[in-house]
């Protein structure tokens, strides 16, 4: 009997999407594939919500901030997430925080607004960390929070779920 080994369309397309998968996370040094709390600014693996590690992938790029927001706050040196900083604390397992997560009567499905808290001083960091919730990073007299990315990171507004915890 001769087997018949003609690719189906499902086939070829889950074989073209592994590949490719493989390529971008292969291919783009310093990304989230080398550091899971470190974000390339269109996708990024995790996020503090309330204590919690979330999983999580930016999916749509907003234009403008939306209305009804979740604030993000983005934890870096000023130069690069926290998490890539040699001297930060390895127990930040991601720079990404959230005021809010799926079953807070405030969370809005992750349309984030997204909030620059760049640590002004690394040793103080280090002994607090991890931070893991917005009250932590809005507490922090090292930390200086403003609206809007600060030169790196995720967009500025964008659309972001929440997956299940990481």
């Amino acid at each position: 009997m001769i087997e018949n080994r003609q690719s189906t369309r499902r086939r070829v397309l889950r074989t073209g999407a592994t590949l490719g998968a493989a390529a971008v996370g292969l291919s783009v040094p310093g990304t989230a594939a080398a550091n899971p709390g470190n974000g390339d600014g269109k996708e990024f693996r995790r996020v503090y919500a309330n204590d919690v590690l979330w999983r999580t992938n930016v999916v749509k790029v907003l234009d403008d901030r939306p209305d009804p927001e979740d604030k993000i706050y983005f934890l870096h040196d000023g130069k690069q997430p926290i998490v890539a900083n040699e001297s930060a604390s390895d127990e930040q397992l991601s720079p990404f925080v959230s005021e809010s997560a799926p079953g807070d009567r405030d969370w809005n499905g992750g349309q984030w607004t997204h909030f620059s808290a760049a640590v002004t001083d690394v040793e103080a960091f280090t002994d607090d960390a991890p931070l893991t919730s917005a009250s932590e990073i809005l507490d922090k007299d090292y930390i200086e929070v403003t609206l809007g990315r600060p030169g790196f990171g995720p967009p500025n507004y964008f659309v972001c779920p929440l997956n299940g915890r990481a």
